[in-house]
């Protein structure tokens, strides 16, 4: 049996109710992304092994930091964007066989996993569902655990965007947090309206489906850069980021990151410009260097 065919079989038949659910009108991949609130003083490299994630470089690029931070230091309480893979079907959507989770020494069961470690995105019942464990208690040092965290890919309002899961913090209100992500008080209430059907009933500590609007390039479909973040793409050779005023997607070389797959970066040349420079050759003429993807041997610029 195919692997999509497994997820989506485990996903029709054994997902129990989520206390966090977003929405999704069809079946589809894309990205999600979580702030995860760390409870402790910690480093990148701790959430990265808490979390199962993959590598450094996608956690600074989601949350905009610098490709050199890696030493960074996480304070007691703040909040780290998670960015994972995810796909929808029957109407809602789940992180796609990521982040993964070690049970460690002293984890007493999953619902103690589910709202310590992972700030209640999800129920013990999700984490067991998925996992196809009939006793949440009965868990063993050292198993690996599918978290299934909440995520959707539809558009909203017609435009793209990145759904991510906002931890509501003391004193705030809707209108507050749309302002914050640059989206409307009546957008929210809509995307969240199965649990907040009141904005005067917003609970700290509440998860919301909050869009993020993203940019991406039309030849790259998979590409889908949220704002206030950044994406490495062609082995780690192009650094993107999304330009707040027109939506437009900004690429050009990155430097100091390990390049993956190929022995170096190939040219980011379009004749006499470089990837995302541009020049205007007349008062109404103008020529850039853009990204365009990037196959086996080499990356794709258009002018």
């Amino acid at each position: 049996m195919r692997p999509i065919l497994q997820l989506l079989l485990i996903f029709s038949f054994f997902l129990s109710a989520t206390s966090v659910t977003f929405r999704c009108t069809a079946f589809a991949i894309c990205q999600g992304m979580i702030g995860y609130v760390s409870p402790n003083t910690t480093s990148l490299y701790s959430i990265i092994e808490l979390l199962g994630l993959e590598e450094v470089y996608s956690l600074l690029a989601a949350n905009s930091w610098p490709t050199e931070d890696t030493d960074r230091s996480i304070p007691a309480e703040s909040t780290v964007r998670i960015p994972f893979p995810g796909f929808c079907s029957n109407g809602t959507g789940i992180s796609n066989r990521t982040p993964v989770y070690t049970v460690k020494k002293g984890d007493p069961g999953l619902d103690y996993i589910a709202r310590t470690i992972f700030g209640e995105f999800v129920t013990y019942q999700d984490i067991a569902a998925v996992n196809k464990i009939s006793d949440p208690n009965l868990i063993l040092i050292g198993q690996k655990l599918w978290i299934p965290l909440p995520c959707s890919c539809d558009d909203v309002d017609a435009a793209m965007v990145v759904h991510y899961g906002h931890v509501v913090d003391n004193g705030s209100s809707v209108s507050q947090i749309a302002g914050e992500f640059g989206t409307t008080e009546a957008t929210l209430m809509g995307l969240n309206n199965e649990t907040l059907s009141d904005p005067n009933n917003l609970q700290a500590g509440q998860i919301l489906d909050v869009p993020i609007k993203a940019c991406n390039v039309s030849t790259v479909s998979s590409l889908l850069v949220p704002i206030g973040s950044y994406a490495l793409t062609a082995n780690n050779c192009v650094r993107c980021s999304c330009n707040l005023n027109d939506l437009g997607l900004k690429c050009m070389r990155a430097h100091e990151v390990p390049v993956t797959n190929w022995a170096r970066c190939p040219p980011t040349q379009c004749g006499n410009l470089s990837l995302g420079e541009s020049v205007n050759l007349t008062t109404c003429l103008r020529t850039t260097c853009d990204y365009a993807g990037y196959n086996e041997r080499r990356i794709l610029m258009h002018k």
